[in-house]
């Protein structure tokens, strides 16, 4: 908060002397009639300017959590002090989120009322969490002689989640687990799907007999049914290396990814959890319902990169962060070998594996000298290499490039991983 001089009251004075030593100087009294205006103003300013109390501004939002890309109305309720006549009130956007047509700043009169209150649409173009409570306020004295200036912070907090692709198909685990669920087990028992036939034994409900194959075959056969079951995920973020501009890269394009994939599994009631590896370990234990889902999608616009030349590999992950039998997706632009690494660890150890690939090629300037060129090509190879040595050690591999759907990918995924299992059959 500060009270502070304005130029006026700072040149008034200079310009009344320069006057009156004019008027004296040229023998000109009319000089000296022009200066008393502004002494009138000054004195007159002087003698009723006072320091105002800070206006109380109450600050709120009307939504703590939005898309990227809709709109959050921030609410400002401002009480005047009698000593302000106009305020001016204007919030400072964070790099990410703008204003929708609205002023800003905007004036409150005292004459309206001495409590207002100003509504400032703002429309997040970047998933993040944005700090929306700082507030400038500034206020003038009637003769604009003295300028009163604060800031207030209110600490309104808008987290603007990104914009998730909605998938029909996801990649299916090898295995499942004994909660109820939407997956498809292997193994036979009650459900919806049908297995096989096997005869009539006694204790079988007389709802699975089948009819049709009983009457061909002169004796009572029931039908075999698949159980829907729940399957456990661990999305295993990069966090090593990044490739792109801030707001444009790999980085961003994984996070998208994630929340795409995490949001389609918890909708079909499975367990999910996140782990971000990279040059410091963050994580997220499996869990599911509503509530877990914005704790993970909270989780992931916390994910950034993190250099470190210290060998990682997946020993320093806790072992209650891999479930038994848990599909883990890695998703990588496969610009550093400790991720691959990791990787092939995890599949060594009988875990379920898949990859999806960031195509980092989108987000990096094309080569401006043949040198240049060479290096990209080489640089592409090593990471073709990386893409073999993932698919013949039976790791399903697609690559994602942005702007492309992700469901193509994730279809890409799972066709590779069906024609695998029915190989290895």
């Amino acid at each position: 908060m500060s009270w502070a001089s304005t130029s006026r009251l700072l040149a008034y004075p200079w310009l009344v002397a320069a006057l009156l030593i004019a008027a004296l100087a040229a023998g000109r009294p009319e000089l000296a009639a022009a200066a008393a205006p502004l002494a009138a103003v000054l004195l007159a300013g002087l003698l009723r300017s006072r320091r105002p109390a800070l206006p109380a501004v109450r600050v709120s939002a009307s939504a703590a959590r939005v898309v990227e890309g809709d709109t959050v109305e921030l609410t400002l309720a401002v009480d005047l002090p009698a000593e302000i006549e106009a305020l001016e009130v204007g919030v400072v956007l964070a790099p990410g989120i703008e204003g929708v047509d609205a002023a800003n700043p905007a004036i409150l009169a005292r004459k309206d009322g001495a409590r207002q209150s100003l509504t400032i649409p703002l429309r997040p173009v970047h998933w993040g969490a944005y700090s929306l409570g700082t507030v400038h306020l500034r206020a003038f004295d009637d003769f604009r002689l003295r300028r009163f200036e604060a800031r207030v912070r209110a600490d309104v907090v808008v987290r603007a989640y990104p914009a998730t692709e909605r998938l029909r198909t996801l990649i299916r685990p090898l295995r499942t687990h004994v909660y109820a669920g939407s997956r498809v087990a292997a193994q036979k028992g009650e459900g919806i799907e049908f297995a096989d036939l096997r005869p009539y034994v006694s204790g079988d409900r007389v709802r699975t007999v089948n009819w049709r194959a009983s009457a061909r075959r002169g004796e009572l056969w029931v039908n075999q049914r698949h159980p829907e079951r729940n399957v456990d995920v661990v999305l295993l973020l990069d966090t090593f290396a990044h490739a792109g501009p801030a707001g444009e890269g790999t980085l961003e394009q994984m996070v998208r990814g994630a929340s795409s994939l995490a949001s389609a599994w918890l909708r079909d009631r499975d367990r999910v959890g996140v782990i971000a590896f990279g040059g410091t370990l963050r994580w997220l234990e499996v869990g599911y319902g509503p509530r877990y889902a914005y704790r993970l999608i909270d989780a992931l616009l916390d994910t950034q990169v993190v250099f470190s030349y210290a060998w990682k590999g997946v020993d320093v992950i806790p072992m209650r962060l891999l479930p038994p039998h848990a599909l883990i997706v890695g998703i990588t632009p496969l610009l550093d070998r400790r991720l691959v690494t990791a990787l092939f660890d995890l599949h060594g150890r009988g875990c379920d594996v898949a990859v999806i690939e960031l195509g980092p090629d989108a987000h990096t300037a094309p080569p401006a000298s043949e040198p240049a060129a060479l290096a990209r090509r080489m640089w592409q190879l090593e990471r073709e290499t990386q893409r073999a040595r993932l698919l013949q050690a039976g790791i399903g591999v697609a690559s994602w490039t942005e702007g492309d759907p992700l469901e193509a990918v994730v279809m890409e995924v799972e066709g590779w991983r069906r024609r695998a299992r029915l190989r290895v059959r």
